[in-house]
């Protein structure tokens, strides 16, 4: 691989990581909402909301997980070669 492509792919993996975590920041402000218009009581229906929020920004945490492993693991090999 030649450095301009070894740099577009990186770009690109960095390009994905910054979007991963842009989508769970805004699903932990979502949720930062809802749990603070929650009050001390919850309807059936708040506590369903909260929990789909819930399962979103972990979600979307794990996503950004994983395309930081995925740098991680690009560098690494990148750092093996010749």
């Amino acid at each position: 691989m030649s450095p301009v492509d070894t740099e577009e792919s990186l770009a690109d993996l960095v390009s994905n990581l910054s979007e991963a975590f842009s989508l769970f920041s805004m699903e932990a402000v979502k949720l930062g909402v809802l749990l603070k218009s929650s009050g001390e009581s919850f309807s059936h229906e708040g506590y369903d909301k909260l929990v789909k929020q819930c399962l979103a920004e972990v979600l979307a945490f794990e996503e950004y997980l994983n395309r930081k492993e995925e740098i991680f693991a690009y560098l690494k090999l990148e750092s093996r070669k010749p």
